[in-house]
Parts: structure tokens; C-alpha cells; sequence
């Protein structure tokens, strides 16, 4: 009798809903065996979560990049700037391996942080002198990069491919951790957490249709398809496709994540010249962050006490943040003056109403910016942004996104309940 009870037990215990499918929440501190906490989702043999994480570089400029091999089979991507304006991918590899990821491109400093953060194995073609030099000071990062341009199969070139010879390195993921092991590089797993999930969205959430980041030399689009309840990407307004399914890239989950990037004088990234320094960024303390997942935006907070941790969620009344049970995209943006620009398109957006006989409106928050535009009193136009310190709002003009002053209009909200849309100095 016990022994049968105990096989329905096993058996219950196996066929359960976890948490996040009934609701509850997972994570951020545990999970259950089967969870990989990089997504929230059950994986079929809980042994491949007890590895280290696979980070790999990929390209993502110029275009002649794109598309890129085995984005949609990473856990988790982060985009970040480089120097000179355009971003760069490091795909995070737990639950899926696939045989063909990249272009693999070099090894840059916010990398040092994120092998960290998802302790994992880092990936790259190589680095430039000034980022060498600071790894020869780092002897965890020594620990888990993979760094050049063979031996394969795990990394190898396709010279086959109608691309300059700078995008045709490739890697394997499977054979990049044999690779590792062979090297005596440090494979031991250690515990992932930070992450919480949950199927069915925090309340107070803002319902948007799509969401535009702007870097300074990359426009990045997602577009939420209700029907599959993801957000499809844009990459300077142009469909972002997988080389082989010449799908749409999508993600469950989209952070917008800002943090303080520092210009190292010392580091200099070689191709872009000796003018063109690299960025540091050390995620240590807080920030702020916007998490988009299932039509909506929610705004929150990014925590992280010290460099042996990883990155915390929050909303902004402190409770933890829950993502939704999937991959994840993170874009990085600096906290700079004019550092980047946010668009939110709300499904129903308040209104500005002119209040002068006429207004110029502004390319950005300043009346240093060009003007684009113009209007006139009793005007009424979809608001859709602020600045920090709510003395400008973002407006939708036509099929243009423009900044006027908030004494010049009147708003059907409290300008501080709009979404904001640049970075957190400007004031």
C-alpha cells in the first residue's frame, strides 16, 4: 500500500502545474528542479540546467550583419552599445544548443559583467588590445572565455557564405562546452537565480501597442502580437529575421534596463578608430528599469549589491517583478544626457490641449533640438512621454514623435503619471 501511494504521489508530482502556470510566483531565490530560471519554463531532462550558461557575442551592425543563427534558441539576449552608436548581442545558451550561433564578434567590457551575473562561459572572436589588458587582471574572466577563431567544430568559419570574412565565425554550443572542459576552463555549475516568473501579469500595468528604443545609431522596434502574446523586432524600422527560419525575432519579455556607462580613455576599440573609447558598465547598485510582457509596460527598478550577485527586479512600490514564463530580450541604455530616447505607443493615450495662440514643438526636450513642427491654441494631440523632471512632453504630431514645454499645454493627467521617455538626468 505505501509503495503504490508512493508511485501516485511521484506521479502527481510529475504531471503538476508549476507556480507560474497556476499563477503563484517562482523564483527569484529557488526554483523547482525541472525550471530553468533563466526563462520560468519546465525543461524535459532537469539535467541540462545543472551547467554553466553559454554566452556567445554575436554581431549586429552593419546590416550587412543580419540576419544572424540561433538568436531564437537563447534563453536570454542582451543588446548594448558599442562605440560609435550601434549595438551588439550576447545570446545566453541553457535550454536549447544549437549547432550554428553568430556571427561571433569580440569580447567587450560589459561582457566582464554579464559572465558574472548568469555565471556563465564567455564566447568571442577575440578583443582589442585595450580590453586585453583588462582581462589579464581578471582571473574569473580568464576562467571562462573561449576566445579565437578555432579548432572546430565548436568554432568555425563559413566562408561559403556571400558575407565580409569579419561575419562568417560560427560556434556550436554543445561542442563549445567539450571545448571548454578540453581547455581546463572553469565548468562547474553554480546556482542561477534573480529571475522571478509568473503567467499572469502584475496589476497597474500600462497597455501599449509597441515600444521604440533609440540609440543613437540603431532604432529598435518590438511590436506586441496579441495573438501570440509576443513582441516582434524592428531593426532601424525593418523586419529583424532568423537566418534560418527567415522568421521575425520575438521575445516574450522585453527589459529596457538603464545604467551608468563610463567611457574608458585607456580602452580603445580598434576599428572604429583610436578616437572611438569603449564603455564600462558595472550594474552595481540600482536603476531603473521597464519590463514589457503581454501588451503592457510596467516600470520598476534593476538592484544589484555586488559584483558576485545577479541583477534583482522590482516594481516601484518594491515588490519583486515577475517576468513572463519565456526568452527574454534586454536592451541596455545609457544613463546619459541624451543618451537614448524612448516611444511608447499607449492604446489610449491622454491628450495635450494648446493653450497659446501657437507653439513650436521640438525634436527632444530641449529647445537646443530642431523644431519639427508646429501648432496652434486648442490643438489636441496624443501624449505620450515626459522627461524626468516633467517640464516637457512627448506628443504624437502627424506621423512625427515631437517635445513641447508643459506651460504650453494642458494635459488630461498629471504629467508624472505619463511614461518616461528619456533618460533619468535630464530634468
Amino acid at each position: 500500500m505505501r509503495k503504490a501511494a508512493f508511485i501516485l504521489l511521484a506521479i502527481l508530482v510529475l504531471v503538476s502545474p508549476t507556480a507560474a502556470q497556476t499563477g503563484g510566483i517562482i523564483g527569484p531565490d529557488t526554483y523547482p528542479e525541472n525550471i530553468n530560471p533563466l526563462t520560468g519554463l519546465p525543461v524535459d531532462d532537469p539535467a541540462i540546467l545543472n551547467q554553466r550558461p553559454v554566452i556567445v557575442k554575436v554581431v549586429n551592425a552593419p546590416a550587412t550583419a543580419r540576419p544572424q543563427w540561433g538568436l531564437p534558441q537563447a534563453d536570454i539576449v542582451w543588446e548594448y552599445l558599442l562605440a560609435g552608436g550601434i549595438t551588439r548581442f550576447a545570446a545566453i545558451y541553457l535550454s536549447e544548443a544549437p549547432e550554428r550561433v553568430g556571427p561571433i564578434r569580440s569580447l567587450r567590457l560589459p561582457d566582464f559583467e554579464l559572465a558574472r551575473m548568469y555565471r556563465g562561459l564567455m564566447v568571442t572572436s577575440g578583443m582589442s588590445t585595450g580590453v586585453y589588458e583588462v582581462l589579464r587582471e581578471d582571473s574569473l574572466m580568464m576562467s571562462r572565455l573561449i576566445s579565437g577563431e578555432s579548432p572546430a567544430p565548436a568554432l568555425y568559419r563559413d566562408l561559403q557564405l556571400d558575407r565580409p570574412w569579419e561575419y562568417t565565425l560560427f560556434g556550436d554550443v554543445d561542442e563549445l562546452r567539450a571545448l571548454a572542459t578540453d581547455l581546463g576552463r572553469d565548468v562547474e555549475p553554480e546556482p542561477l537565480y534573480g529571475m522571478a516568473f509568473q503567467v499572469q501579469p502584475p496589476a497597474n500595468g500600462a497597455a501599449i501597442a509597441s515600444a521604440e528604443v533609440e540609440y543613437a545609431r540603431a532604432h529598435i522596434t518590438w511590436v506586441y502580437d496579441g495573438a501570440r502574446g509576443v513582441w516582434r523586432r524592428f531593426h532601424n524600422e525593418e523586419l529583424h529575421t532568423d537566418a534560418i527560419s527567415e522568421e521575425q525575432l520575438v521575445a516574450d519579455n522585453v527589459v529596457i534596463l538603464e545604467e551608468e556607462h563610463t567611457i574608458q580613455p585607456y580602452v580603445y576599440e580598434d576599428y572604429w578608430g583610436y578616437s572611438n573609447f569603449a564603455y564600462s558598465v558595472n550594474f552595481i547598485g540600482s536603476g531603473r528599469v521597464v519590463l514589457l510582457r503581454d501588451g503592457q509596460m510596467f516600470e520598476g527598478e534593476w538592484r544589484r549589491s555586488s559584483r558576485e550577485e545577479p541583477l534583482t527586479f522590482y516594481d516601484l512600490d518594491g515588490n519583486v517583478l515577475p517576468f513572463k514564463p519565456g526568452r527574454t530580450y534586454f536592451n541596455l541604455v545609457p544613463r546619459w544626457l541624451e543618451g537614448y530616447q524612448l516611444v511608447f505607443r499607449l492604446h489610449e493615450p491622454p491628450v495635450a490641449t494648446v493653450t497659446t495662440p501657437s507653439v513650436y514643438f521640438y525634436w527632444g526636450p530641449t529647445t537646443g533640438y530642431s523644431r519639427g513642427g508646429w501648432g496652434y491654441e486648442s490643438d489636441e494631440l496624443p501624449v505620450i512621454g515626459r522627461n524626468n523632471g516633467g517640464t516637457w512632453v512627448q506628443l504624437l504630431v502627424e506621423d512625427r514623435v515631437l517635445w513641447t514645454t508643459t506651460d504650453v499645454v494642458n494635459l488630461s493627467v498629471d504629467v508624472m503619471s505619463l511614461p518616461l521617455a528619456r533618460p533619468t538626468t535630464e530634468y
